[in-house]
Formats: structure tokens, sequence, C-alpha cells
């Protein structure tokens, strides 16, 4: 996994997205703190699986509040 900043992915966001769908994943940093992840989607149902059981568990709480709206 390749760390980059925040500028560098606004400033290559169509190259980076490029190296992504050929299956490469970044993490991007904001003041050197993670923020998020760019990759390519999951290519198998057990992979999207894995991914949602992930992205639920990494957002739980914003979940909820959204829920009890």
């Amino acid at each position: 996994m390749t760390i980059i900043g925040l500028k560098e992915l606004r400033q290559n966001a169509t190259e980076i997205v490029a190296r992504a769908q050929k299956g490469e994943r970044f993490i991007v940093v904001k003041r050197s703190k993670p923020v998020l992840t760019v990759g390519p989607p999951p290519q198998s149902d057990t992979d999207l699986d894995q991914w949602l059981e992930q992205y639920i568990s990494d957002n739980r709480e914003l979940l909820v509040a959204l829920k009890d709206k």
C-alpha cells in the first residue's frame, strides 16, 4: 500500500485513479494522519462481504446517528 498526501491526491487524481483501477491501494494522509484509503472495488462476493463488514465496523457510530435522524 502506498502512502500519499491529500495534496498529491488532488494534484494527481486521474493518475491515482488509474493506478487504483489496476489494483494498487493508497492511504491518503492529511498532516501525517491517515484520512482515507483509495483502491479498487471488491472483485468477488466474498470480498464484497468482507469490505461491507469492515465498512460497517469502521462507521458504526455514523450509521447509528443517521438511522436515528
